[in-house]
């Protein structure tokens, strides 16, 4: 089962709702139910069987079946307009019939527009969702279940918007009520077919335990082994969860691979999970898993260090993409596979082709807020300025021109100058109006955390004993020696310096030297007689004339000038 199709929450407009029902379609729905997950066009089939149907919440609900078909097809066009037309048939219907036909529709828009990588959309989705839940006239079980389905929706996008802890608490904590509901749906023979609650637990179970696995995935860096061993640990109880299936689904096992070989490639181990892909690569196009395949493999093949291999894979992702009408957040993984790869054969014409690619497709994605600078794989966008450099310092070996490549290079700085400001800011914007709404719900979290002050608040703490330190007067300090010893990646660092000094790193880690050097020649009247040289060496510069560059930025005089100054004081 695809990572996109294992969210199927809580089915709320389910025949059980409804007192009157003829024979034919209460057959149809049966079969509807008994095919949810497991055929797609047995789907599509009896759906257009049930919308003759003469009760109107009945052609809205098999028009809800088609929408699922069709997203489970990933033809989210489709999808997306079967689920408008149920809402624009609804209107301003207020019974309960009409409102679970409604919440069906907006959950199926919520998951389109997140892997459409649309957050805002999937986002005012949810709230809504949330809204016509707790105006439902009976606060039973079908509430709770409603309600918890919100809350799923809502650690969904707090974990795309990196708030990964939050998402958890709300996960973990849901995770215990779903046996109880679903034995009380059973019990008062809600479903139509008798173990079907059964069935929907399970499925609710294995997709919120993937979430979890996915959060800690997501949240993991190269110096947390741990969040990554929680990860396979969540992933390996949805796949238990998920063999239990009757009838079985037959991509569960390739699912629960695919996600085994996500955090493989985390653990850098690339030739165990080239040798995983390898196990179900054989059926990948009938598990429908075929794109999974190509990326990872490009991934692991460009690891590896197999050129030929990480070029056909790539090409064949994206060759895939331009057929079918599939979610595009991979893409910038794959442009970036194709960059690098092509720069090491020396190709520099179409590095710089798909490096471009890669900066455009980082930026529309980041627009959505989109996870790809987090991603699991290969590369962040640090890697590809990076790259862009040196290919635009190789302006010797190609022939575009001078102006695209400066086009491109402001096109870099702006990004690069606002990604974690404008990340920050609309994150926090969004997710105060989510915490304002889960207050009123009656599903709670435990505790209210934020990931973001958590890891800034640890960040600070290392800023604080760096300053008390004389670290960062050795030549060799820079940004990622102080990244490792805080235990954090370079983004947030430099991040959070930029948010709370103001200042670029290097501006911060200048500041600091010469301030220290200032202190050292106001106090000890040696430092006024060193070389200009020595005192450059004395706070790690190796070139006199950086340092006094350095100073004079920062002070608008010389050092010598300076020192002359502190003379003329004494």
């Amino acid at each position: 089962m695809r990572k996109n199709l294992l969210f199927v929450i809580f089915f709320l407009n389910g025949c059980f709702l409804f007192s009157q029902k003829s024979e034919n379609d209460n057959f149809y729905l049966k079969k509807l139910y008994t095919f949810t997950n497991i055929n797609n066009d047995s789907i599509l089939f009896y759906a257009k069987k049930l919308k003759r149907s003469k009760i109107n919440c009945n052609v809205l609900r098999a028009i809800n079946f088609e929408a699922k078909a069709h997203y489970q097809k990933e033809n989210f066009n489709l999808a997306v307009d079967k689920s408008l037309d149920v809402i624009r048939s609804i209107k301003d219907k207020t019974d309960n019939c009409y409102k679970f036909n409604k919440l069906t529709a907006l959950n199926r828009l919520f998951w389109v527009y997140k892997n459409q990588n649309k957050y805002q959309k999937a986002f005012k989705v949810a709230l809504e969702r949330k809204e016509i839940t707790e105006s439902l006239d009976e606060k039973n079980d079908i509430y709770n279940l409603s309600i918890l389905s919100v809350y799923h929706n809502l650690a969904t996008i707090k974990s795309v918007m990196g708030y990964y802890r939050e998402s958890r608490l709300i996960l973990k904590d849901a995770l215990p009520k779903l046996p109880k509901i679903y034995q009380n749906l059973t019990q008062n023979n809600y479903y139509p077919n008798s173990d079907q609650g059964d069935y929907f637990l399970k499925l609710n179970q294995s997709s919120t335990l993937n979430l979890i696995g996915e959060s800690y995935l997501e949240s993991a860096n190269e110096n947390n082994l741990e969040e990554l061993d929680s990860a396979s640990l969540y992933f390996k109880k949805a796949f238990e969860v998920a063999k239990t299936f009757s009838p079985p689904h037959k991509d569960s096992e390739a699912a629960y691979q695919i996600r085994k070989v996500g955090v493989l490639i985390a653990k850098k181990k690339f030739k165990e999970a080239l040798n995983l892909i390898q196990k179900f690569d054989n059926n990948s196009k009938i598990l429908h898993i075929e794109q999974n395949v190509n990326e990872l493999k490009a991934i692991c093949f460009y690891e590896l260090k197999n050129s030929d291999s990480a070029i056909y894979y790539s090409k064949k992702y994206l060759n895939y993409q331009k057929r079918n009408i599939t979610p595009k957040q991979k893409s910038a993984i794959i442009y970036d596979v194709l960059a690098s790869q092509y720069y090491k054969n020396k190709q520099i014409d179409s590095a710089f082709k798909y490096s471009e690619l890669t900066v455009l497709a980082v930026k529309t994605l980041n627009q959505s807020k989109s996870k790809v600078n987090k991603s699991y794989y290969l590369h962040d966008f640090k890697n590809v300025e990076a790259l862009n450099k040196i290919l635009i310092s190789k302006n010797k070996s190609t022939k575009i021109s001078f102006i695209t490549y400066a086009a491109l290079l402001l096109i870099i700085t702006f990004f690069i100058t606002f990604f974690f400001y404008r990340k920050s800011k609309k994150t926090t914007l969004k997710f105060d109006e989510i915490s304002n709404q889960i207050q009123n719900t009656q599903v709670q979290e435990k505790t209210a955390y934020n990931l973001n002050v958590v890891l800034e608040n640890k960040i600070l703490s290392g800023i604080q004993e760096l300053e008390k330190s004389t670290d960062y007067l050795d030549a060799s300090f820079n940004i990622n020696v102080l990244a490792k010893k805080i235990n954090t990646n370079t983004s947030y660092l430099s991040y959070t310096i930029n948010k709370i000094k103001n200042k670029s790193f290097k501006q911060y880690i200048t500041e600091l030297k010469i301030e220290y050097l200032i202190q050292q020649l106001k106090i000890d009247k040696n430092y006024k007689k060193y070389t200009i040289k020595y005192l450059a060496e004395e706070i790690g510069y190796t070139s006199a004339s950086a340092f006094t560059r350095a100073f004079k930025k920062h002070k608008g005089i010389i050092p010598s000038e300076f020192i002359k100054s502190l003379s003329e004081e004494t």
